[in-house]
């Protein structure tokens, strides 16, 4: 007897053990691909600062310096973040800062300790012993058993314009930047470079007040300045890494000639800032023989006031690129004020000269400049010196072709103004143009001056409507959004 059967379709059968296994393929491939790109951030990784005024951004000399470290720098900063002590406004200022630092230098070159002297008694009793300063904010630098300690006093600048009226000091600059990295080069640098001003030539004198700023600025650089006088020494001192002549409306005797002679001869380093109104024939001639020739002239040009016509005697100017001494200062213009004398400039067989700074369109070389107070000033092409007119030069002399090979050579930067340098005219780009021309000159030309960084007090005023209005958007219309969003989700799961 036949029995009818109905076939019934299996169920599939389960494989565990190939899902287990793809299930754990996946995660392992997702934990693969997620180290893999955790990885590739950690070691390929950009920071980018957002902030207003950019306070803590590193400038490419700190950086320069903290990339050759050769050894571990230590940082202690030992301070307190109470804004009523002294410094303790610049604490949060300083704390980024110096993470910065820690960022820029190789991984763990540069170490960063920070101690609250009120909470750390123990260790900050330590320091105060070991690197003997008092209970102050201050900042230490430690490389090699080297130490230099910074006060808050010199990371911070004050507008003191409302004592009178019984207002505290207002924070106007921070300078951390500057005092740190100054500390840093002269903690890691071996010796000191040492560069003498000649005096005896009716210039401003290195102590002088006109001078201060200019000097406060070389120190920072971990640059000793000192003086010497050519007319008593039987030479250039031995220890000098260059020698500069600032203004000197008298010439040089034949014996100091010789010896500024004999000390360009043996890859002497030499920065001359001319003073036009000075009577220096013998001076201008050696400056010739090295490929840049002062011109009698005097840079100005004219500006209409109405009826009259006026004269500009303070030459705008623009730093050259072309050179490796401003090329960083690219876009950067500049006041030589006073009277500015233009260069003409030679190239020698074993010479390379250089424009460094070009007065600003508008401007020439007047030749008639001694009466021209009482006959009127205009161009003339026939006698005038027209444009471009260099105001700042520099000359090398043995240099090879090829950049990249390092050799000893004579180097000079001659500027046609000495005024730019006093305390009066001492602008941040003419600080920057200095230093980069002495490290220049001193083979330090990757480094660049660092000026302050302002800081800028941001505030939002809102009118009584604005605020109404604001206060709208935040507590019924976003909460309303939101709202209509969680409703219109409800209503799509209902169906």
């Amino acid at each position: 007897m036949a029995t009818n059967s109905t076939d019934t379709k299996k169920a599939p059968r389960i494989h565990r053990v190939a899902i287990g296994t793809n299930v754990l393929v996946q995660i392992l491939t997702l934990l693969f691909i997620l180290a893999g790109i955790n990885y590739y951030a950690f070691k390929h990784f950009k920071r980018w600062d957002f902030s207003l005024d950019q306070t803590t951004r590193l400038s490419d000399q700190t950086k320069q310096i903290l990339a050759h470290l050769q050894k571990p720098l230590k940082i202690y900063e030992f301070f307190s973040p109470d804004p009523r002590l002294p410094g303790g406004d610049i604490f949060s200022y300083l704390q980024s800062l110096l993470k910065e630092y820690q960022y820029a230098a190789p991984q763990g070159m540069v170490d960063v300790e920070t101690i609250d002297p009120f909470k750390d008694l123990g260790r900050a009793k330590e320091l105060m012993t070991k690197y003997k300063f008092g209970n102050e904010n201050v900042v230490i630098i430690d490389y090699q058993g080297h130490s230099k300690v910074v006060n808050a006093a010199d990371m911070a600048e004050y507008d003191n314009s409302g004592e009178m009226t019984g207002q505290p000091p207002q924070l106007k600059g921070f300078k951390g930047e500057q005092a740190l990295t100054s500390a840093i080069l002269e903690v890691t640098e071996p010796h000191q470079n040492k560069i003498y001003l000649i005096g005896g030539k009716g210039g401003p004198e290195l102590n002088s007040d006109d001078l201060s700023a200019f000097k406060a600025y070389m120190q920072r650089q971990n640059l000793l300045m000192d003086t010497t006088v050519l007319m008593n020494d039987t030479t250039i001192p031995d220890d000098a890494k260059a020698v500069m002549l600032i203004g000197a409306k008298y010439d040089l005797t034949d014996r100091e000639l010789k010896l500024l002679q004999d000390y360009w001869g043996k890859d002497g380093r030499i920065f001359v800032a001319l003073d036009p109104s000075g009577h220096t024939p013998k001076l201008d001639a050696f400056l010739a023989s090295a490929g840049i020739k002062p011109q009698d002239d005097r840079v100005l040009r004219t500006m209409s006031m109405g009826p009259i016509t006026g004269i500009v005697r303070d030459v705008a100017s623009n730093f050259s690129e072309s050179s490796p001494i401003t090329k960083d200062l690219k876009g950067v213009d500049t006041i030589f004020p006073g009277q500015t004398q233009s260069l003409a400039l030679t190239q020698l067989p074993d010479v390379r000269t250089d424009p460094l700074a070009i007065a600003s369109q508008g401007y020439w070389g007047e030749t008639k400049y001694q009466d021209m107070e009482t006959t009127g000033v205009a161009y003339d092409p026939k006698e005038d010196i027209n444009a471009p007119l260099t105001v700042a030069a520099s000359a090398e002399k043995g240099a090879l072709p090829d950049a990249s090979v390092q050799m000893d050579t004579a180097r000079m930067i001659v500027t046609g103004n000495a005024d730019f340098l006093t305390n009066a005219a001492l602008t941040e780009a003419n600080v920057d143009f200095v230093i980069d021309g002495l490290n220049w000159l001193l083979n330090r030309k990757d480094l660049i001056g660092i000026p302050p960084k302002g800081i800028q007090q941001f505030s939002l005023n809102l009118t009584d409507d604005e605020m109404h209005k604001m206060e709208l958007l935040v507590l019924l219309v976003m909460p309303a959004v939101v709202a209509m969003i969680g409703f219109g989700v409800w209503i799509q799961r209902r169906r």
